[in-house]
């Protein structure tokens, strides 16, 4: 399988590093000690390592279960069966299944609210251009308003599409927060809140989802929890269910894969289209012939948002698929 680095094509990455050290100031540092402190930046693999420690690992051994927080953006089964019934908890949390182990699922979590800090990220970039361009479009209007050569009614309708931008950009840098709040709680350390992350690879374009019984005949080997259940159950017609339940969500999450990687194209497409525009836009702008560029970088960015949200999809979808063939996350 090929893999990338998700930082080599994705160029709203780069221009978050502003973003970054912005955020280095302001999110608070905690009251851990230095032993204690995160890694900065934080890798995933670092993320993961942590998992093992959490008292959700132990408290699982005494059957005791709390309810965890949905992930803000990153919800890869509505993503894939676009159309489909919203609001389907369980199967947009990569760590709901009954089949895998609690160490298993704890090191899901870290990993979903890893890559929602991520998309939280790239939302903000997104926003923050958009808001930038409806801001520009506003100022101008008003200036030409002064001039007579715009209508009042044009202006207060900029004005209001400008507040409704700034209102979301407000609410998505919110969102950078409460995410980094979810991925602290999901690691163990509540109370430092991660401020940089080091972006991990990602699955290549030639991904291929593995073959249905391959991952049923697997995951009844291996899966030491999935064995487990099976020596607890005392009918057939109970280890019948089971074998159900097996056979159920691996389908799902190989349907998912499939569907994510037809997805995959179609968002590379449309970057593809956006980084053209921009190069028009800017050749455009060069010579003064329009002055939409800021429209295109906002547009740009989006683009790449969706993109890397189908490739962090891909990545977890194959962290699931392995847990439930008994395989390390990671």
């Amino acid at each position: 399988m090929r893999w990338r680095t998700a930082s080599c094509n994705i160029s709203a990455f780069t221009r978050l590093a502003p973003l970054v050290l912005v955020l280095a100031l302001v999110l608070p540092v905690g009251t851990a000690s230095a032993a204690e402190a995160l890694p900065d930046p934080l890798s995933l693999e670092q993320a993961l390592e942590l998992a093992k420690a959490h008292p959700r690992v132990a408290a699982d051994a005494d059957n005791l279960r709390f309810p965890r927080p949905l992930a803000l953006f990153i919800g890869c089964h509505d993503l894939a069966f676009t159309g489909a019934r919203d609001g389907d908890v369980r199967r947009n949390q990569a760590w709901a299944s009954s089949l895998i182990d609690a160490n298993a699922a704890q090191r899901l979590e870290v990993m979903q609210r890893f890559f929602d800090v991520l998309l939280a990220d790239l939302s903000f970039a997104r926003d923050n251009e958009a808001m930038a361009v409806a801001f520009v479009q506003l100022d101008r209007a008003r200036a030409r308003a002064e001039l007579g050569q715009f209508s009042p009614l044009r202006v207060a309708e900029l004005d209001a599409e400008y507040q409704m931008i700034r209102r979301q950009r407000a609410a998505s840098e919110a969102a950078q927060r409460l995410t980094r709040s979810l991925l602290a709680q999901a690691l163990g350390r509540p109370d430092t809140l991660p401020s940089k992350l080091t972006l991990p690879k990602l699955p290549g374009d030639d991904l291929k989802p593995p073959k249905l019984e391959d991952v049923i005949s697997a995951a009844r080997a291996d899966n030491a929890h999935i064995r487990q259940l099976a020596e607890e159950l005392k009918t057939k017609e109970a280890r019948a269910l089971l074998d159900m339940d097996i056979e159920q969500n691996a389908l799902e999450l190989i349907t998912r894969l499939g569907l994510l990687g037809l997805i995959a194209e179609q968002t590379e497409t449309e970057a593809y289209w956006r980084d053209l525009k921009l190069d028009e836009s800017r050749t455009l702008y060069e010579l003064e012939a329009q002055a939409d560029l800021g429209f295109s970088m906002s547009q740009q960015t989006r683009a790449r948002r969706d993109q890397e949200q189908v490739a962090l999809c891909q990545a977890l979808t194959l962290a699931e698929l392995d847990a439930l063939q008994g395989k390390p996350v990671r």
